[in-house]
């Protein structure tokens, strides 16, 4: 059993079979939105650089279900007896003109409520971005991941990602 403060167990063995990983519709974006919050708030203890305005979640909402039907951007759920547990943002950017990349993949937001971590969930949402981007003829996905978070930065060099620059700033 696995165990998150504030939360009810979950069974580690049964849970990845009982999960659904989709595209993302209309009626989710509130629900996306509340995890989009949770995801800020968990950002939040890294660095107060991800502190959000109050109130803001239903502009969040709106935003994404904007996105919906952008065919360069990707947005999907993972379901767990139909709540939506997690969900991953992924979009075709493309560099300045002067580099050769020219088009390339971004995971905005990947997030998984605590208590269905370390299932394998963010590893299913993370592959469904993949087959997008591989869809698309993308060569190359880009993400960013707060400094201290070290078991999230743990978890993307199990898939395989390095660091390609470091994000910095002043205030």
């Amino acid at each position: 059993m696995m165990f998150d403060k504030d939360t009810q167990p979950v069974n580690l063995k049964s849970l990845i079979t009982g999960v659904t990983i989709r595209g993302a519709m209309p009626e989710d974006v509130v629900a996306i939105s509340k995890l989009w919050l949770e995801f800020m708030e968990y950002n939040a203890r890294f660095n107060r650089s991800f502190k959000v305005k109050s109130k803001i979640g239903g502009r969040f909402a709106r935003e994404l279900e904007q996105r919906l039907t952008d065919s360069n951007y990707h947005l999907a759920v993972a379901e767990v007896n139909g709540q939506i547990v997690g969900y991953c943002l992924s979009y075709v950017s493309s560099k300045p003109y002067f580099f050769k990349l020219g088009r390339f993949g971004f995971i905005g937001d990947l997030f998984v409520l605590g208590k269905y971590r370390r299932n394998g969930i963010g590893t299913l949402l993370v592959e469904d971005a993949h087959t997008f981007f591989k869809r698309k003829k993308i060569k190359q996905i880009e993400l960013l991941v707060a400094d201290k978070n070290v078991n999230t930065i743990r978890f993307w060099n199990k898939l395989g990602y390095k660091v390609l620059l470091q994000w910095m700033y002043k205030k």
